[in-house]
């Protein structure tokens, strides 16, 4: 009966420490693929793609979207998207009071086939909790352009606009 105790339980310990591996090892083969960052209108369109509150006052949204890819196969795997939204402290780049902070996570994937005419490719955001995307047209390799739910370019005005532009070195 020892024995059988003995063998059960090294088994499930040579079964949890194989998993663990497997799971640091897969962890392991991402690298940041991209960090873009932004400042956009909090209008009717943009607010509910990070999950904004209609009643809120809301007058400017600064995103930072940090995309990962596999390191060997080059293919999407999660992104994290922080955002702070609020009125504009005047004066200042700040929001009144801090702002409110929204951090989504999940997976993302390159979409050909979304993409409005004539364009290439569209980055496809999807919150893992809530399953809600949020969408960007690549148009360089620095600058990326939010799209609306219908995946149409949003329209900005002379003194906003809806990109984000890349912020780390590649």
């Amino acid at each position: 009966m020892t024995q059988i105790k003995f063998i059960l339980t090294a088994s499930l310990l040579f079964f949890i420490a194989k998993n663990c591996y497997a799971q640091q090892k897969s962890q392991g083969t991402s690298s940041v693929f991209g960090v873009f960052a932004g400042s956009t209108p909090c209008s009717p369109v943009s607010r509910p793609l990070p999950g904004i509150p209609v009643n809120t006052d809301c007058d400017v949204i600064k995103w930072k979207v940090t995309l990962y890819h596999d390191q060997s196969t080059k293919t999407p795997t999660t992104y994290k998207l922080h955002s702070i939204y609020g009125l504009p402290e005047p004066g200042t780049t700040g929001f009144i009071g801090g702002g409110k902070q929204i951090d989504i996570e999940g997976k993302w994937t390159i979409d050909k086939s979304t993409a409005p005419p004539g364009r290439k490719i569209v980055y496809r955001l999807e919150d893992s909790g809530t399953k809600k995307v949020i969408s960007f047209l690549r148009l360089s390799d620095n600058v990326l352009h939010l799209l609306d739910s219908d995946q149409q370019l949003m329209i900005g005005s002379a003194a906003w606009s809806y990109t984000l532009n890349r912020i780390d070195n590649k």
